[in-house]
């Protein structure tokens, strides 16, 4: 791995770990035996690293956001997949949802890019959601759908700043946390079977996260 690479990688980890705002650029150089000046000849600023990091993000987010529900697969199925592309993405990226309040304004490539990624993610959960009514496996009104699905986006979106703001997680527990909170939007309008199915899938989550801390 290059050096800008095992800089970048190492900086996505700790910003999640530790928060964006208590990791220095000579903490991230001297783990990296680097000297400071050689991480700043890849990356002049942790802003730079920011950037750099957002890019990724965009990517991957973007390939998140093309999972729809399948006819080859039952609806719910295809939901727990959802929810584990998602907790992937917010493992993996966790410090930009969680630490808006230490690095201040997005990213230009997240700004270019924000409304883009709020209408594809309407569009999947309301996809999702309306298969959902259509098979019958979720008692929701129809004119009530996009409701549910903005105040979804939100409790993922916001779920981490959340937890972080009362103190109540920081670690990687919390997307878990984040996930089963969302659940309980439409869990009661669910087939009892169908919201077990996505409950303990959820707890899996949460449980596989307990178990990478350990």
């Amino acid at each position: 791995m290059k050096t800008r690479e095992r800089i970048i990688a190492l900086a996505q980890a700790r910003f999640n770990e530790f928060g964006y705002g208590n990791v220095t650029t000579a903490a991230l150089a001297a783990e990296l035996g680097i000297s400071e000046g050689n991480l700043w000849y890849h990356f002049k600023t942790k802003r730079h690293l920011l950037e750099s990091i957002s890019e990724e993000f965009i990517r991957y987010s973007n390939e998140r956001l093309a999972l729809r529900p399948s006819s080859e697969t039952d609806v719910i199925e295809g939901y727990i997949e959802l929810m584990m592309a998602h907790e992937r993405e917010l493992l993996l990226y966790r410090f930009l949802y969680r630490d808006q309040a230490d690095y201040g304004g997005h990213s230009q490539i997240v700004l270019d890019n924000i409304t883009g990624l709020y209408d594809k993610s309407r569009a999947q959960f309301r996809a999702f959601f309306t298969e959902m009514v259509r098979v019958g496996l979720l008692d929701w009104p129809e004119d009530r759908i996009d409701n549910l699905t903005v105040n979804a986006i939100i409790l993922i979106r916001f779920g981490l700043e959340y937890l972080r703001e009362t103190q109540q997680a920081f670690d990687s527990s919390a997307v878990e946390q984040t996930f089963l909170q969302h659940l309980t939007l439409f869990e009661h309008q669910l087939d009892p079977a169908a919201a077990k199915r996505l409950r303990d899938a959820a707890a899996r989550l949460l449980t596989d996260s307990a178990a990478r801390a350990a």
